[in-house]
């Protein structure tokens, strides 16, 4: 695909998808002045392996390194290096199991190159799993659950720890790897915390999350590089995160997943605000092939403030907070309020009771710079500000909308307020029967899409030649 502008720094970026694991590739770069070929570049990469370098000599198992309360690694002196990691490996019947002092259930600290598996974790009075400017972590195959301080008193529908708090039950993670960069979290259960967020009925949701995104690493060459892969982060109907992956100085460019990140091939269910937030940096930040559900917001981007970032082929569907209330399955906004990021949308599939892209106010900015392509977005509801494809209250010349399929079953016919530069290729099958069957499909939805429409090394082809649509998601790790 075409390298997309990054306003602040000044350059042209991209990212190349769908490559295998641990495999040398050669990258030709062509660089054309008025249609004339002036400059190539040619150069060598290889990608990261499936599995980090285990030193052998530093493999423990957990029952001979934990007997109860925190595992505290920077106490014990566990880490590895470069080309030979740390690695601890649990089992189905150890626990580690914080106390009811113990604030967190395992402590990383700022230790470095260590690979956990099959660890389950239970407890940490405010989070369970924590690290402090650490780099190179592996977290694969591992259960958390239990975290997270108990409500003591409630307050106009917030939760608090008791009568004495100050400040709402917000931000307890269950991986709270702050200020931490180059890290995988992969096959991860992720639920049942203890404190449930409140819902936007109350005010804005505090509570607990899964994942909170902090990949502002003090040395650059460690900052972001966060990858969530094949996981399930899930809570209950009655007892939502407030975000399932949540990130930290939202408005700042170096704050979330930052830079170099993906997220991709998860379940995510079960928020009262969004079930991924991106907010912040968003530099080559990915968000692919996931199942989103039962959230208020499923992407949120706002703001976006360096890009650019990709929102593609996931499945946001049965949107809807703990009151069965929503806004978007992806949410955009604040982009003249700080500097700039674009934010690419492919080939989603979204079947919403609310809207579709949306914006929402950052510092009193709905503004947002987006190119969305091949999207299916159906909605069953239509009143106000609610049910829309696309509601872009503050256009942009430089957004384009292309040969999105957009349909209100409710109003029989698209709904959207935005400038559509080219509309879906096949009008005719812009009608409430085709609508009703892509709303019923399983995801992916197999689509024919004009081959001038499709997108270089983003659009995935079936035997057939028609594009996948949505997400379809694995048991195991493709590659």
């Amino acid at each position: 695909m075409d390298l997309q502008p990054e306003p602040v720094f000044l350059l042209q970026s991209g990212s190349i998808v769908g490559l295998s694991a641990d495999t040398e590739y050669q990258l030709r770069i062509q660089l054309y002045s008025n249609d004339q070929l002036v400059q190539t570049k040619t150069t060598s990469f290889r990608t990261r392996q499936a599995q980090p370098p285990v030193d052998p000599n530093k493999v423990y198992q957990l029952a001979d390194i934990y007997q109860h309360g925190t595992l505290d690694l920077e106490a014990l002196g566990i880490e590895g290096q470069e080309s030979g990691w740390a690695k601890i490996i649990g089992n189905d019947e150890l626990v580690i199991e914080a106390g009811p002092d113990d604030d967190i259930a395992i402590n990383i600290g700022d230790n470095n190159y260590i690979y956990f598996e099959n660890i389950q974790v239970k407890g940490g009075r405010r989070h369970a799993i924590v690290s402090l400017n650490a780099h190179h972590l592996w977290f694969s195959g591992c259960d958390v659950s239990a975290w997270g301080r108990q409500a003591g008193d409630i307050r106009d529908g917030i939760a608090y720890e008791n009568e004495q708090a100050a400040q709402p039950i917000n931000y307890d993670a269950g991986f709270n790897l702050v200020q931490s960069g180059v890290i995988v979290v992969e096959h991860c259960r992720v639920h049942s915390p203890i404190p449930a967020a409140n819902h936007w009925g109350q005010g804005h949701p505090h509570g607990a999350t899964a994942f909170l995104a902090s990949g502002n690493h003090p040395q650059s060459e460690f900052a972001g590089q966060l990858v969530l892969r094949y996981n399930h982060f899930i809570g209950s109907d009655q007892h939502r995160f407030n975000d399932v992956i949540e990130s930290r100085s939202n408005g700042q460019p170096w704050g979330g997943f930052m830079q170099h990140s993906a997220i991709h091939d998860n379940v995510l269910a079960y928020a009262n605000d969004d079930l991924i937030e991106l907010d912040g940096g968003q530099h080559n930040v990915l968000v692919y092939n996931n199942d989103l559900q039962q959230g208020y917001t499923g992407v949120s981007a706002i703001p976006n403030r360096r890009g650019p970032s990709y929102i593609f082929q996931n499945y946001i569907h049965n949107l809807g907070d703990q009151r069965q209330r929503a806004w978007a399955a992806i949410k955009l906004g604040g982009l003249l309020s700080a500097p700039m990021g674009k934010t690419l949308i492919f080939e989603n599939l979204i079947v919403s009771r609310s809207n579709g892209i949306a914006a929402a106010k950052f510092k009193g900015d709905s503004s947002f710079w987006v190119d969305a392509r091949n999207n299916i977005l159906i909605h069953d509801r239509y009143w106000q500000v609610m049910g829309y494809s696309i509601f872009d209250e503050m256009p942009l010349d430089a957004s384009s909308y292309t040969n999105n399929y957009m349909f209100n079953l409710a109003t029989g016919q698209p709904e959207f307020r935005a400038h559509i530069d080219q509309g879906f290729a096949f009008s005719e099958q812009v009608n409430d029967a085709t609508a009703r069957m892509l709303s019923q499909s399983d995801s992916p939805v197999a689509m024919a899409i004009p081959p001038a429409w499709q997108i270089d090394n983003f659009s995935r082809l079936n035997q057939a030649g028609l594009v996948l649509i949505g997400a379809q998601l694995s048991a195991s790790p493709s590659q």
